[in-house]
């Protein structure tokens, strides 16, 4: 007589079921949280936290309370929920990963991705025959199998795992961060790619959900042009709401539902028959259009319920999935030896491939350890291997023991690293002079509202010269929080206001700036991310400003000016808060810090307030010449000292662009023989020759500028020659209608003898007397004013008193 089995659809079950995943939600959550309390002080990532956390609550026994059914194991219970956290969470990966970024670094995460995945095959291979004792009791129909899942399993990498862990440890934004998660994606991508082949194999002869492998092959292939399709519907139907919703800054509520449930149901197109879903919602992730209303709702919508509620959910689900009362040495012997092959596996290949990349061999094993994390290893191999029979259950827990071992120990890596990249980033020169010209360049700007919002984006366009290679650009917006309720109004008044309100949403500040936003990157292909926080004081908005550097890492940060021009030309002072912001700034910035003086209502010649395209389309309707380009003539002022080489450098950059025409401006004494004739001496060399040795590195910065740019025609050099500090002043001032732009340093380490008249025009330190006469200048043919700060230490230190709020005029 058979045993009666227990039926899996009992009434109520499902029931149960959401009642227990919520309860262990909410538990995982609290207890992760209360344990990071203790970990987060030695920089470990909150998964360590929340696994453990599902250990503990995974040992408490709830399931058997309350869920009165028998399940084979816990992927029966936790399995669907992980699943849709995966697609999410990799659909927001996608949206939220600087493509421009990952391209950069394609070659080093090619050669790491193939050497690591081929380095584990190789090994997983030979050990295959080996390990069969440890991982069955029966055997299979054929060793095959067990070597290609034993290949599969060991070469994977958890990509949610890894993205989550280096995106809460700011590591995204550093090379070694972002060439491991896209190394991770890369190898998870590789080996769903080939389970999926392998299910589809005569191999592979069991009916998996209800389809055999032929079926399965054929159903692959119309999932994959399902996703072809729906990826190319994305632009023009993303495009449309944004039309709908132009000038505000989110979508309807019903919109972004039906968005989200589109994203779920695109995303299950290949899980429905049997296949993993994550390339597919990575792939929608990155095809989705970042600009417009859409793109700032969908991420809204995702960031807190993923970071705060669904992640916890799924690390701790790993913890959950153990079984204490099976645990012998049976499990723990092959779970280590798992770990040790896939540790063994990964590092050998990443350290070939640091040697062929000149790759210190530390960072190499570091990354080996961090690409080991296996996550939910049941989503590439643990479906398939069960139903083909290849794992007994030992060899299922052996995994899972393994795959947390894996996890926990990638913590204090992770924490290594951490610490590494802050200490490189924060000791480096972080000089524009000292880079090449073509590497990437990480910006940061702040607005104050949407006056200044133009000139700025078209500056962080012009220092963008190849849009698809440069990375994402961050914009802080500084919104007024206390204008809305400044003082007490009648009520006839708020009636009014609350009316005029519904009447047109694009009178609203924070909504003209992501208005402004979606226009520069609509019209230039600049991935452009705006932040919003409120305008509190200067102390906790140069807390925001340092906040946001640590994440960025950025090579330059750009401020605006205090002063704002009026209409006759003078420069008038909004809000003195915003000086003591710069200030605190520049004191402690750990990059090159720029204010830009923005002058919009320059009369003569172009004005920084345009995008390049929209400039050249309207020019050239206006003079009848479709192939005539817009013009922006720069000039960068160089007297001396590292802020006016700083000043060259990114006058430089800004040279890159084929719109702009650069003259850099060198003041010299009058019957002072050059400085490179004075300071250049002569060495001979190894092979016996004689070279000129330039000492000074101003000469050495005029003298790279004219072998790079003036001999190949792509800038100009002039040099004035002056008497003292009033031909200084004349000089500058005659520069007014020439240039839109002019580019200067802040000063303070100048040769004195050029600025030994020019203390008492230092009314603004943080821009210095050069800045000062420039930006000060009443004339309506004054271009703006970049004022450049190289990186100093130590920093330059202002005594000035704190201001008392006063509201805006």
């Amino acid at each position: 007589m058979q045993p009666i089995k227990c039926d899996s659809t009992v009434k109520n079950v499902a029931l149960d079921t959401l009642f227990l995943i919520v309860l262990q939600a909410a538990v995982v959550i609290a207890l992760g949280k209360f344990i990071h309390l203790g970990l987060r002080r030695h920089n470990l990532p909150s998964a360590t936290s929340q696994i453990l956390a599902g250990i503990i609550v995974g040992s408490l026994g709830l399931h058997d309370m309350i869920v009165h059914v028998d399940v084979a194991n816990a992927e029966d219970t936790y399995g669907g929920y992980v699943s849709e956290a995966r697609i999410f969470y990799m659909f927001y990966v996608g949206l939220e990963a600087d493509v421009a970024a990952l391209w950069n670094d394609i070659r080093r995460a090619t050669i790491f991705t193939y050497a690591s995945v081929a380095t584990c095959l190789l090994l997983a291979a030979f050990v295959s025959g080996g390990m069969y004792g440890s991982m069955m009791h029966t055997p299979v129909r054929s060793p095959e199998l067990l070597a290609a899942v034993l290949m599969l399993s060991i070469a994977d990498t958890a990509s949610v795992d890894v993205s989550r862990m280096a995106s809460e440890m700011r590591l995204t934004a550093t090379p070694s961060g972002r060439l491991v998660v896209a190394t991770a994606i890369a190898t998870n991508i590789i080996c769903i790619v080939g389970e999926g082949v392998f299910s589809c194999m005569k191999l592979a002869s069991t009916r998996i959900l209800d389809y055999s492998a032929p079926q399965r092959l054929g159903l692959g292939i119309l999932s994959l042009v399902k996703v072809g399709v729906a990826v190319l519907l994305l632009q023009p139907v993303v495009a449309f709401i944004n039309r709908r919703n132009a000038g505000r800054h989110r979508v309807g509520n019903w919109e972004l539902v039906l968005l989200l449930v589109a994203v779920h149901f695109i995303g299950n197109f290949p899980q429905r028959v049997g296949f993993d879903g994550m390339p597919v919602s990575l792939l929608l992730g990155l095809a989705f259009p970042r600009e417009g209303p859409v793109a700032r709702s969908i991420m809204d919508a995702l960031e807190y319920p993923l970071h705060a509620l669904v992640l916890p959910f799924y690390f701790g689900a790993m913890g959950m999935r153990l079984n204490f009362s099976a645990m012998s040495g049976a499990i723990l012997v092959p779970a280590i030896l798992l770990t040790l092959l896939g540790l063994i596996g990964k590092c050998a290949g990443t350290m070939g491939a640091a040697r062929f990349l000149k790759i210190p061999a530390t960072d190499a094993l570091r990354f080996g350890v961090l690409l080991n994390i296996k996550g939910h290893v049941n989503m590439i191999d643990m479906n398939l291997a069960s139903s083909e029979g290849i794992w007994a259950e030992q060899a299922l827990m052996a995994m899972v023991v393994g795959s947390m071992i894996s996890t926990i120990i990638a913590g204090p890596v992770f924490a290594v690293v951490f610490r590494k990249e802050k200490e490189a980033y924060e000791c480096s020169h972080q000089a524009l002079e000292d880079m090449a010209p073509d590497q990437e360049l990480r910006m940061l700007a702040c607005v104050h509202g949407p006056h200044g919002a133009p000139g700025m984006l078209s500056l962080l366009e012009l220092l963008a010269s190849k849009p698809r290679e440069q990375p994402a650009i961050h914009v802080i917006h500084f919104y007024d929080v206390a204008r809305k309720n400044a003082a007490p109004r009648q009520y006839h008044r708020r009636v009014q206001d609350s009316e005029r309100k519904l009447m047109d949403r694009r009178k609203e500040a924070t909504t003209q700036v992501n208005w402004a936003v979606d226009v520069f990157t609509c019209a230039t292909g600049l991935v452009i991310r705006q932040v919003d926080a409120g305008d509190r004081g200067s102390a906790a908005n140069a807390k925001t400003v340092r906040r946001w550097t640590e994440d960025v890492r950025p090579g330059i940060l750009l401020l605006p000016y205090h002063r704002e021009q009026h209409y006759d030309g003078t420069m008038v002072c909004r809000r003195e808060e915003r000086r003591h912001l710069n200030v605190k700034v520049l004191e402690r910035a750990p990059c090159t810090a720029a204010i830009l003086a923005d002058r919009p209502f320059r009369r003569c010649g172009t004005s920084l307030q345009l995008p390049i395209k929209i400039s050249t389309s309207t020019e050239a309707a206006g003079n009848q010449q479709g192939d005539e380009k817009v013009t922006i003539h720069i000039a960068a002022v160089f007297l001396g000292g590292p802020d006016d080489r700083e000043a060259v450098a990114l006058a430089c950059r800004l040279a890159k662009n084929d719109s702009v025409r650069l003259t850099v401006v060198r003041f010299v004494l009058c019957g002072n023989t050059r400085e490179h004739d004075r300071l250049a001496t002569t060495s001979p060399d190894i092979d016996g020759e004689v070279s000129v040795v330039v000492q000074d590195p101003n000469e050495e910065c005029v003298s790279a500028f004219h072998r790079e740019y003036v001999a190949r025609e792509r800038a100009a050099y002039a040099e004035k020659a002056v008497t003292g500090a009033m031909d200084v002043v004349e000089a500058l001032r005659g520069m007014a209608g020439a240039f839109a732009l002019v580019v200067a340093g802040r000063g303070g380490r100048q040769p004195a003898e050029l600025v030994v008249g020019l203390k008492g025009w230092t009314e603004c330190a943080e821009v210095g007397p050069i800045g000062e006469i420039l930006a000060s200048d009443p004339s309506l043919e004054m271009g703006s004013v970049l004022v450049v700060q190289q990186k100093t230490a130590p920093p330059f230190h202002l005594d000035l008193p704190e201001p008392a709020p006063t509201p805006a005029t």
